[in-house]
């Protein structure tokens, strides 16, 4: 009789501290007094979601609601009368008994408070040690701004996730038990819109590229995979069903959406569904088999709605600094990589586990604002015009860890990735290429702020930190998952010094064409009428191998009396740009 008792007990008490929550809390849409928390249950199940200021849950506030069978025995659940920027201990009870697992968040700050605020940012989950996630829940960050590639369900998933409504369930499970993450995940406040590889692609279709070569003659091949009829729909809904996301300006156009924290602004945009897609930026020459940087009229990234809706906040917003949050890199000088490239596609090139041509590298570069310039232009200018200022930006998607306070980017942006995969060499490589080309280090020339692969072989996973100081002034972190930091760099509010942005960027036409080509002697450099060239603009011929074969102050032009026959590359920099011309010298 005492064993059976005994048992009786054990069993009582496995019972009071099962776990039923196989997901979750996952905390979303925070504001000053409220949020939204996400639970998964092992089968739909009544739960109470309680919240209190201690630990040991002394006055808790309780949310009642259930899990449902269609969700996937899943759940958001909107949580109410909060108190401003206040650390909330989490409790979930399923079915009246209370579960082992514990969360926690901490409210936002009212609008318009002042203060010391520190985020995280990153992207660009894929494979690796996942141990950034340790370092990012020991850094202790009142929010995280995630900017897609949440694991990648488009081929870790088998099947296609964005039209198979079951593998879309089994995409979020999949996230929220990511290896090493739910400390952080369970711990903090989180913001996220789908990239590319966790998303639909794009919103009409997904660019693919590869490269022959017969003899001598290299061809780049891009195809469009068109996206699915129903692809994008399934993907806003699973989004909106499995995370608990700030409502959307109009879930039919896109997830972009605002919100305040403290004095601060943040728009959230959707730069995956809502444009036109890749297939407008390049354009092939089948005669010359070659591919030229060439954005048509009416190419746009954000879409006309959702590109208004930004510019209106930015011009409409009181707040003290304006954060831009980007699933893809925003800096503008990327124009230049992308030219240079293309002088080089013909050219075959290891770019770390990669092997590729130039055009490989421009075309990787194509769903980046820097392949939108006339939507990027117009952004910038607008903030010049209506005196706009303390926009940042911050972005992820390239796989590099990354900063510049604004001149060569446009605007100061912080670019993350990847918290845990491959490709943090990116910038190194594109650093060794561009000082090949006399183009300048990254230091100075893509990204002055540092980070990994700038100066250094630091190609750890790693992610950003943003830390906000008042109105005075925002510093930004590059950290490796060690929890070392990278770099870092101070941004001062326009109130104290000048914006980070030195000179606007003007893309126009400059040189029209070089000839004779081919030659054999002097060659004539055919400048636009409506140009002046400036003390900066430089001009140099490179062989197809890279090598800088002549480099001289531009002129008119210029000789090749020295060059052996072949094949060779004019580039002609003039600060915003580069353009290339291929010159082919004969004897």
């Amino acid at each position: 009789m005492k064993k059976i008792l005994l048992l009786c007990c054990i069993l009582c008490h496995v019972a009071t501290f099962s776990q039923f929550v196989t997901h979750g809390p996952i905390t979303g849409a925070v504001s000053p007094t409220g949020a939204r928390i996400y639970v998964r249950t092992t089968t739909a199940s009544t739960i109470k979601i309680e919240l209190a200021t201690d630990a040991a849950f002394t006055t808790p506030l309780a949310f009642s609601d259930s899990t449902r069978d269609w969700r996937d025995s899943s759940n958001i659940v909107d949580i109410s009368g909060l108190a401003p920027q206040t650390t909330y201990y989490t409790r979930i009870w399923v079915n009246g008994v209370l579960d082992t697992i514990r969360g926690s968040f901490k409210t936002f700050p009212t609008a318009g408070t002042k203060g010391h605020y520190s985020w995280g940012v990153l992207s660009c989950q894929e494979f690796g040690t996942y141990n950034a996630f340790t370092s990012l829940y020991n850094r202790k960050p009142d929010l995280v701004l995630h900017t897609g590639d949440f694991t990648y369900p488009d081929y870790q998933i088998p099947g296609d996730h964005r039209m198979d409504w079951s593998l879309q369930q089994l995409s979020y499970r999949k996230r929220y038990k990511e290896k090493n993450m739910e400390p952080s995940l369970l711990n903090t406040a989180y913001d996220y819109v789908p990239d590319n590889h966790d998303g639909a692609g794009q919103r009409d279709n997904v660019a693919n590229l590869s490269f022959t070569k017969v003899g001598n003659t290299v061809t780049n091949i891009v195809t469009n995979d068109p996206v699915p009829p129903g692809a994008v729909e399934n993907v806003f809904k699973g989004y909106y069903e499995y995370y608990p996301a700030y409502r959307p300006q109009d879930t039919t156009v896109g997830m972009y959406h605002n919100y305040m924290f403290g004095n601060c602004e943040i728009f959230f945009l959707d730069a995956r569904h809502c444009g036109n897609g890749q297939d407008s930026t390049f354009t092939y020459n089948p005669v010359a088999n070659q591919w030229s940087f060439d954005p048509k009229p009416g190419q746009t990234l954000l879409g006309d709605k959702q590109f208004a809706w930004l510019m209106n906040g930015l011009k409409n917003s009181t707040a003290d600094w304006k954060f831009i949050v980007s699933q893809v890199m925003f800096n503008r000088q990327f124009r230049k990589v992308v030219q240079v490239g293309l002088g080089l596609q013909s050219q075959i090139f290891g770019f770390g586990t990669t092997t590729g041509t130039g055009f490989t590298l421009a075309h990787s570069l194509s769903s980046n604002w820097c392949s939108y310039p006339h939507e990027q232009d117009s952004l910038i200018n607008f903030t010049r015009q209506h005196n706009i200022n303390d926009v940042i930006v911050l972005s992820g998607h390239v796989h590099t860890n990354v900063m510049d306070n604004g001149h060569n980017a446009g605007f100061p942006e912080l670019n993350t990735g990847p918290a845990a995969g491959y490709g943090a060499e990116l910038t190194f490589y594109i650093d060794s290429v561009m000082q090949l080309l006399q183009q300048g280090a990254a230091i100075d020339s893509l990204w002055n702020g540092g980070g990994q692969g700038v100066n250094n072989r630091n190609f750890k996973s790693g992610f950003g930190m943003v830390d906000i100081f008042e109105s005075d002034s925002v510093v930004m972190k590059i950290v490796d998952e060690d929890n070392a930091t990278v770099s870092s760099m101070t941004i001062l509010h326009s109130s104290i010094a000048p914006t980070g942005i030195k000179e606007p960027l003007e893309v126009q036409c400059v040189v029209e064409s070089i000839y004779p080509n081919p030659a054999n002697d002097m060659v004539t450099v055919k400048f636009c009428p409506e140009y002046r060239k400036k003390n900066t603009d430089r001009s140099y011929v490179i062989d197809l191998n890279g090598r800088v074969m002549t480099k001289s102050v531009p002129s008119t032009t210029f000789s090749v009396k020295e060059l052996s026959p072949g094949k060779y590359l004019y580039v002609y920099d003039y600060g915003a740009e580069v353009k290339t011309f291929p010159l082919h010298v004969i004897r």
